[in-house]
C-alpha cells in the first residue's frame, strides 16, 4: 500500500504515513458470520441499483450528466433504503460507504484515466469497508456495527498498538473471513544517506548492485508444485457435474492453492522489498511497461497473433513474479525511487561501456566482446541499472507532491 508522507510541525525527525495491517476474523457465532455475509451482500445490492441509475442519466441524452461526487451518490441512498426493507438489518453508514468507491471510478473514468465503472459480481465480490465511526477496536477485539463484538487474530499481534485505525475492510477468502486495517501511523524520517541500490526485475530473481559495492540476487519462489495441484484440480474440475457436491469441493481446493500462490508471491515480495530498502535509500529500476509485456499475442480472426502459446507462457511466468506487486511495495518502503531507459541495459558492458547483442552469450553469462570482462548477465544489468540516469521518479521520488489529495488523506468522517 503506497505511504504518503507528510511533515509532523511538532516533530521534524517524524513523518505521518499510513499502513495496512492484514488479521484474520472469528465471527464466534453462525449468526455474527450471517450477519457479515447479509452486509456483504447489502453493499453489493447498493453499488449495482445506484451504478444503474447513474448509467441511465448518463446515457439519457435529454438530461445533463449526474454529479458522481460522494455527496451526490449517498443522497441517492435514502430512497434506496425506504424502498428496501431489509436494509436497515445493516448498519447505513457502512453499507452507503461502498459508494465512495464508485464516486471515484466514476470520476476517474470521466477523467479517462480508468474504465467505465462495472457491476459488482456476487462471486468475486465478497468483501465491505467499515468507516472509523462504524468499528471499535480493543486488544485483540473488534466491535463493528450491528453485528457486534469478534476476535481478530495475527501472528505477532498488532505491529502498531499506539496508532490511529482509520478504516477496516471486511472480506471472505476461501471459508475464512479476513480483515485489514489501515492505521495512521508515525515514523522516523527516513534519512538520505547518499547510498543507492540498482536492481534487475526477472522472472526468477531480483539482481541488485549497491553503490557500496555489494551484489546479490534474491530468488523468487518456486511455485511448480502448486501449479501442478491446481492443473490437476482443474481437469478434475471440467470432467464433474455442475452444481454436484464433487465439483464444488473441487472448486474450493482450486481456490485454496491459488491462494497459496498467491501468499508466497506476497511474502517474496515484502522480504525481498524490505531487505533492499534497508541497504540504501535510493532505489533505481528500470521503467518496465510490465502490463504491455504481458499482453495477449492471440489477435483476431482477421489478423492472428504468431506464437501465440510461447508467448502465453512467457505471460505466465511474468505475472508468476509479481513484478508490479514488488515494485508498488518498494515504492513506499524506499526514500527514493528512481526510474531508468531499459534500453541496452542487459546489452553493455559494466566495465568498458561497449554495447552489443553478441556481449551476452546466454541467458545468465555476460562477456564483453572488446574488454573481455565477464560476470553474470543479471548482476551486469543491475550495476548499468544503478549508473544510469534517471527518466522519471515515482513515490516519495516525487511521482506526487504531498499537498495533492489523495483519497487515503480524506476526512472520512463527512458525511458519514
Amino acid at each position: 500500500m503506497p505511504v504518503i508522507k507528510a511533515s509532523n510541525p511538532s516533530d521534524h525527525s517524524c513523518s505521518t504515513a499510513y499502513r495496512g495491517i492484514e488479521y484474520r476474523l472469528l465471527p464466534g457465532t453462525q449468526h455474527k458470520a450471517m450477519l457479515l455475509h447479509g452486509l456483504v451482500g447489502a453493499c453489493l445490492f447498493v453499488w449495482n441499483v445506484i451504478l444503474r441509475q447513474v448509467n441511465e442519466e448518463v446515457n439519457d441524452e435529454d438530461m445533463e450528466n449526474p454529479s458522481t461526487s460522494f455527496f451526490s451518490l449517498i443522497k441517492r441512498y435514502p430512497s434506496l433504503r425506504k424502498e428496501t426493507s431489509w436494509l436497515s438489518k445493516y448498519s447505513s453508514a457502512i453499507v452507503r460507504y461502498t459508494l465512495k468507491g464508485q464516486s471515484e471510478a466514476w470520476q476517474a473514468f470521466f477523467k479517462g484515466t480508468r474504465d467505465h465503472p462495472t457491476f459488482h459480481n456476487k462471486y468475486k465480490h465478497k468483501a465491505f469497508t467499515a468507516p472509523k465511526e462504524t468499528f471499535n477496536i480493543v486488544d485483540d477485539n473488534i466491535y463493528i456495527q450491528k453485528v457486534g463484538w469478534m476476535k481478530m487474530r495475527r501472528k505477532g499481534g498488532n505491529p502498531y498498538p499506539d496508532a490511529e485505525p482509520i478504516e477496516v475492510t471486511v472480506k471472505k477468502e476461501g471459508r475464512y473471513w479476513k480483515m485489514s486495517v489501515l492505521y495512521k501511523v508515525n515514523l522516523p524520517e527516513q534519512v538520505d544517506d547518499g547510498k543507492a541500490i540498482g536492481i534487475d526485475l526477472n522472472t526468477y530473481n531480483i539482481a541488485y548492485s549497491s553503490s557500496d559495492g555489494e551484489r546479490g540476487m534474491c530468488s523468487l519462489p518456486d511455485l511448480t508444485d502448486k501449479e501442478i495441484r491446481i492443473r490437476r484440480y482443474q481437469r478434475k474440475f471440467a470432467r464433474q457435474q455442475k452444481g454436484s457436491g464433487r465439483f464444488k469441493r473441487t472448486k474450493r481446493k482450486i481456490n485454496k492453492w491459488k491462494r497459496k500462490q498467491k501468499n508466497c508471491r506476497v511474502n517474496a515480495a515484502h522480504q525481498h522489498s524490505r531487505n533492499l530498502s534497508n541497504k540504501a535509500y535510493t532505489l533505481k529500476r528500470e521503467d518496465l511497461k510490465i502490463k504491455n509485456m504481458s499482453k495477449s499475442a492471440k489477435g483476431t480472426v482477421e489478423n492472428p497473433g504468431k506464437n501465440v502459446k510461447a508467448k502465453a507462457g512467457l505471460n505466465r511466468v511474468i505475472q508468476n513474479a509479481g513484478w508490479s506487486r514488488f515494485n508498488s511495495y518498494c515504492d513506499y518502503k524506499f526514500g527514493k525511487v528512481v526510474v531508468v531507459d531499459p534500453k541496452y541495459t542487459s546489452q553493455k558492458c559494466n566495465a568498458c561501456g561497449y554495447t552489443s547483442k553478441e556481449n551476452r552469450t546466454t541467458q545468465s553469462r555476460f562477456k564483453c566482446m572488446s574488454c573481455g570482462h565477464t560476470d553474470h548477465a543479471d548482476l551486469n544489468a543491475s550495476a548499468n541499472i544503478l549508473l544510469a540516469f534517471g527518466i522519471g521518479a515515482s513515490a516519495r521520488g516525487g511521482a506526487f507532491s504531498l499537498e495533492t489529495p489523495m483519497s487515503r488523506e480524506m476526512d472520512l468522517s463527512v458525511a458519514i
